[in-house]
């Protein structure tokens, strides 16, 4: 029998644990270093079990028999083929045949949401990935996604964009060499995904080279761009990388609010063609629809076009103050009131939403009985990604350029990783860092973002935005009404689940 890494997966293996994620599904699992050998000896070239069980056996020695070794590999590699992680046949072109590739022809065809916790055959599976890889990286902070500023410039002006225009008007690329010598260095420190962006991404005359590069690399490869530059010659680029995802921002159905917001004319039916043309390519493509004042009342037209088409969509009406802390950008804002509509759309009818609500333990439950919780850092920021911009700049994030973590053009970018003051102060953040919100009875419901803090209250990132402590009360009032009982009754199990392994651990 031959085992493959499925097309759409991807692998990083180290010292403490293996990691494996596929890009269609948006399925992960994590597994202990017993787990992490058995996916270390899966790769994307089709090898025979038997050679690998006969090369794993060299690793563990006399601590385990052949005949358990097969046997836990077995089960090991049919659970993994079960949820389309790998797969498994007799032939290379059973393989091919099994390994299907992203289509919009498919029934269902992507997961909307990301899975952390998954059941699995096998012990060596550490369940809630969220979980274990925000310990891990507490203990060894890995890069694991990168927003790759590739170009400045940008074909559009929206009026709601978190980068000033000054940066735009006098916006540059960077040199292809640059972005693969830091692309190469991404890669070796254990780099997973690049988000390809700007700018305007579409605008850099190397963007074909780069995503070729970056498949060379295994990376999962994302685009953010507004898709009115997109040329055809770029979409068999697209396919051949199997790009993980093309995200676009699509404000209206209506060709002049979309227009307005973008202050370029035409653009609106450049974006909805190029959507169009991806989708008949099969790439796969996000909508965003951010909600604003002058498209809070037509965006229900937007996720009805996206759905005809399957593709993903997401609204949201968080709007955050420019980069440069200008917060004139915020007048186009929903306030508390005009978010009412909208989190009672979201919350009576995105499935998505309801699940994870439903399946959320409340962070007093939390606290309670994990004597860590407050140790816990508040976002990724400083532990699992950060942004590098055109000109050599390192942020936190792609919207945090007023804080600055160093220069890839005077140090390396592991230097600025391992040895920056500001990444080590980032990760000292943690959730003790705001006592006001641990005691706050909307905190299962906030969405507290310390960039959003910074831009909005001229640099300092502790200030809570008192805009958004306003919308974790009310989206609470809202699912209170939606979900009642049952959101009781679902809390109740989930707390009994948790005491119990709380109590298992201390034992």
């Amino acid at each position: 029998m031959l085992v493959r890494q499925s097309k759409n997966t991807f692998i990083r293996v180290t010292a403490n644990y293996g990691y494996i994620v596929n890009q269609t599904t948006r399925y992960d699992r994590t597994y202990n270093r017993g787990g992490a050998i058995f996916l270390k000896h899966i790769t994307r070239e089709p090898r025979n079990v038997e050679d690998i069980i006969k090369d794993m056996a060299t690793v563990f020695g006399d601590s385990v028999s052949m005949e358990e070794l097969r046997s836990d590999f077995m089960d090991f590699i049919n659970d993994l083929a079960h949820e389309k992680f790998i797969v498994l046949g007799e032939t290379e072109k059973e393989l091919d045949e099994l390994d299907k590739s992203f289509s919009y022809n498919d029934p269902i065809p992507f997961t909307a949401t990301d899975n952390y916790t998954q059941e699995s055959l096998r012990d060596t599976a550490l369940v809630s990935t969220q979980d274990f890889m925000e310990e891990e990286m507490k203990k060894t902070p890995v890069i694991q996604n990168l927003q790759f500023e590739l170009s400045s410039r940008c074909n559009e002006r929206c009026i709601h964009c978190y980068i000033p225009n000054d940066k735009k008007n006098h916006g540059w690329d960077m040199p292809l060499e640059k972005v693969k010598e830091l692309i190469d260095e991404f890669s070796e420190m254990g780099g997973l995904s690049v988000s390809l962006s700007g700018g305007e991404v579409l605008l850099h005359k190397d963007l074909p080279e780069i995503i070729r590069y970056c498949r060379k690399k295994d990376l999962k490869i994302s685009l953010l761009s507004n898709l009115i530059a997109l040329d055809d010659s770029l979409i068999p680029v697209l396919r051949e990388a199997n790009v993980s995802l093309v995200q676009v921002s699509l404000y209206s159905m209506n060709p002049d609010i979309h227009d307005t917001i973008t202050t370029v004319k035409g653009s609106w039916q450049k974006t909805k063609d190029a959507i169009e043309k991806l989708v008949a390519a099969d790439i796969p493509i996000q909508i965003s629809c951010p909600l604003m004042k002058a498209n809070k009342d037509g965006y229900v037209k937007v996720l009805e076009y996206a759905r005809r088409l399957k593709v993903k969509c997401q609204t949201d009406y968080i709007l955050m103050a420019r980069s440069d802390l200008d917060t004139s950008n915020l007048a186009n804002r929903l306030s508390v009131e005009e978010c009412r509509g909208v989190i009672r759309d979201i919350v009576c009818n995105d499935i998505d939403y309801k699940e994870k609500t439903l399946t959320k333990i409340p962070l007093s439950e939390k606290m309670l009985y994990d004597k860590n919780f407050c140790k816990r850092p508040v976002c990724g920021v400083g532990f699992d990604n950060c942004c590098i911009t055109v000109n050599g700049d390192v942020y936190p994030c792609a919207g945090w350029q007023g804080y600055i973590l160093g220069n890839v053009y005077k140090q390396s970018l592991r230097d600025i990783w391992n040895n920056s003051e500001r990444v080590k102060f980032l990760r000292s953040i943690t959730e003790s860092s705001f006592p006001e919100c641990l005691s706050c009875e909307a905190r299962d419901y906030c969405s507290r973002c310390l960039v959003r803090n910074f831009n909005e209250s001229g640099g300092d990132m502790f200030a809570l935005s008192r805009h958004f402590c306003k919308i974790a009360f009310l989206t609470k009032e809202i699912v209170e009404e939606e979900y009642g009982p049952e959101l009781e009754r679902r809390e109740r199990l989930l707390v009994e689940k948790l005491k119990r392994e709380s109590e298992n651990n201390a034992d």
